[in-house]
């Protein structure tokens, strides 16, 4: 059973070059269906179009971005809701409490001058109301850090004063506290060491594993979505090229650029030369007519330039962008 529907979604910035409009096509007719209860990761190489992908998910478009055509859906109350149908304050009843949203940088959700309690009073007070401060607000934070194995201590500290793993990590309960069914991670453990990757990621398992809800969590670290994920998604160029379990993407990828993805990482042992995709990703202003990786593919043919291969199930729950598995297009 799916939580979140996207039909036919287009998501364009709108950028004016010398009085001539541009159109930057970062999420270009992309159809997703992320399931319950389910660890969702989004690969792809930087500028394919995951971090507007997933604010377009969360109904955060503001211009230059727009939503040019397509639906992103909720289920609510056993029921599907356009979110884009939704008036503002709707938007805002649901946002944190159904869905909520851990951005790159820490700093960008903690206020720097205030301490860590505040961050959490002010989120939660947008939602409910305290009547009894002790009972309804302090005991339920410090329950839900220890739970997630946080020191309560860190409510009386200043984010300045926090370690950058931890930081992140109070962001993921922050979060988390209104216990939302849908939680997007947008690089959760960038500029993070190894150590705190593992920890922020140890997190998020554990909050999924707790909540039974549904994480969406975009990085280019394949190794991170190795780890974490159930279902992985590529992108590449604007669109969704392939998906499929974490353990298909991994041992049967079927696209030719997610095959590059998968054999250009390291492993123990393995002392073989490694090479990854030739040459760079089109421009998404203005991208190639047919196949957007047909460019950089040595196995592309004249079907590819001519034509967009639509993303459909070559094998069960695997489906793929390709015209070397699937002759359909994304036209008919």
């Amino acid at each position: 059973m799916s939580v979140l529907n996207t039909e036919g979604l287009k998501a364009y910035y709108i950028i004016d070059v010398l009085g001539e409009k541009r159109y930057v096509r970062a999420v270009d007719d992309v159809d997703l269906e992320i399931r319950e209860n389910e660890i969702y990761g989004i690969a792809g190489e930087s500028g394919c179009g995951k971090t507007t992908l997933i604010k377009t998910l969360f109904g955060m478009v503001e211009p230059p971005l727009n939503v040019m055509d397509g639906k992103v859906k909720y289920k609510m109350n056993a029921e599907y809701a356009d979110i884009f149908a939704m008036d503002n304050k709707r938007m805002r009843e649901i946002r944190w409490e159904y869905i909520s949203y851990i951005p790159q940088g820490s700093m960008s959700v903690l206020n720097p001058v205030q301490k860590v309690r505040y961050s959490f009073e002010h989120f939660i007070k947008a939602h409910r109301r305290i009547r009894n401060k002790e009972e309804e607000f302090i005991k339920p934070v410090e329950r839900h850090l220890q739970a997630l194995g946080l020191p309560v201590q860190i409510l009386d500290s200043y984010p300045h004063q926090l370690s950058g793993g931890m930081r992140q990590r109070v962001t993921v309960a922050l979060a988390t506290v209104l216990q939302p069914k849908i939680i997007i991670a947008d690089e959760p453990t960038t500029a993070l060491d190894v150590v705190m990757q593992r920890g922020v990621i140890q997190l998020l398992k554990d909050v999924q594993s707790s909540l039974k809800n549904t994480i969406i969590m975009v990085t280019h670290d394949m190794g991170i979505h190795a780890n974490i994920a159930d279902r992985i998604g590529i992108m590449y160029a604007g669109k969704m090229i392939e998906e499929a379990s974490t353990e298909e993407i991994f041992g049967n990828p079927l696209h030719p650029y997610t095959q590059y993805l998968i054999g250009s990482l390291p492993k123990i042992g393995d002392k073989s030369y490694k090479t990854s995709a030739p040459g760079a990703p089109p421009s998404l202003i203005n991208p190639p007519e047919g196949c957007r990786f047909y460019p950089r593919c040595d196995r592309a043919t004249d079907e590819c330039k001519a034509a967009i291969p639509k993303l459909v199930e070559i094998e069960p729950g695997h489906k793929a962008a390709c015209f070397l598995y699937s002759g359909v297009k994304e036209d008919e």
